[in-house]
């Protein structure tokens, strides 16, 4: 979840999507907005087209151009996104702990059932 949080104050795209798109030509590519960068166009560069109506780097026709380097773009959208990341960041732990603590009881008394029917060596919640 940490990992998904990064990549959208990032690159504005999901974990998933950012390491998966524009691999497979025959799928619909998604980082296709203003500020979204894949892995894919990391590497390979950018599909930047000029296009023939553009307004302050997008384009109507959902292909993006952009003047911005990789570097530059990434740097703009950390500094549009730092605060909601940053949140995200400290809440996330703080759930997934608070979360343990509740379920630490539910979670003994299946381990219990488990071992009282001679699976826990097998299974464990």
């Amino acid at each position: 979840m940490l990992t998904n949080v990064a990549t959208r104050a990032a690159v504005n795209l999901s974990a998933w999507d950012f390491i998966s798109d524009g691999w497979n030509a025959s799928a619909p590519a998604k980082a296709q907005a203003y500020g979204q960068l894949s892995l894919h166009e990391i590497i390979y560069g950018n599909k930047v087209n000029t296009p023939a109506l553009t307004f302050g780097g997008q384009t109507v026709g959902g292909v993006v151009s952009s003047s911005l380097t990789n570097t530059e773009l990434v740097m703009e959208n950390l500094k549009a996104n730092w605060v909601p990341a940053l949140i995200s960041s400290i809440a996330i732990p703080i759930g997934f702990k608070f979360a343990r603590r509740m379920l630490r009881k539910p979670i003994r008394m299946g381990n219990q059932a488990l071992k009282a029917t001679g699976m826990r060596t097998q299974e464990r919640v």
